[in-house]
């Protein structure tokens, strides 16, 4: 039978952080089957709906959050916690992509995870790194976080000067040349603050 026929299928496509019908139409299997399977795979708890399409077998939504638009990187505070640069736990998961979509804000096992919608020209400064499980996720770098804080306004003065004071001066100039004047100006004055506050 069907199922019997597909497990392999399934078994291969459910190692994925993040899956979609589409996955399961790209391996053969009839598309009125797969939503079937998919209802029969969430209500027995086998998989997790995400939002309209999206499924994962994860419990992390940091893993999660970051496999489910592309292109996307996780930034600011849930970047500065994965990089070790705050002591405060993240009460969402944050993350950038260029793409818009139609929910800003989901729940996944009870923690927000928020889209940010930025240019495109601002998907850059961030990088893969290996997360739990062996699973790769895209997160910015400090100097990444600290262009990202600025330009959308999201974190207090005082807590970007102090990830401006352990970071790569001439890295975070070049991102800021990147972005906006009014972006780069700021960096110059809390560069200048940096200093004064050691």
């Amino acid at each position: 039978m069907p199922v019997i026929k597909y497990k392999e299928i399934m078994e291969q496509i459910m190692k994925k952080p993040v899956f979609t019908p589409k996955d399961l139409h790209n391996e053969k299997i009839p598309e009125n089957y797969s939503k079937k399977l998919l209802f029969t795979l969430t209500r027995s708890g086998k998989i997790k709906r995400i939002e309209r399409g999206k499924y994962t077998c994860l419990d992390d939504p940091i893993a999660v959050a970051a496999h489910m638009t592309e292109p996307c990187y996780l930034t600011l505070w849930t970047a500065m916690s994965i990089r070790g640069v705050t002591t405060q736990i993240p009460f969402a998961v944050e993350v950038a992509t260029s793409r818009k979509r139609f929910k800003k804000k989901i729940i996944f096992q009870n923690t927000p995870i928020i889209f940010y919608t930025i240019n495109p020209k601002m998907m850059f400064g961030y990088e893969n790194i290996i997360w739990k499980d062996e699973i790769r996720i895209p997160v910015a770098k400090p100097e990444k976080i600290v262009i990202d804080a600025i330009y959308m306004g999201k974190m207090p003065e005082d807590e970007i000067i102090r990830i401006i004071r352990n970071s790569d001066h001439v890295l975070l100039k070049r991102y800021a040349e990147l972005t906006s004047n009014k972006v780069m100006e700021k960096i110059k004055e809390l560069i200048k603050c940096s200093h004064r506050k050691r």
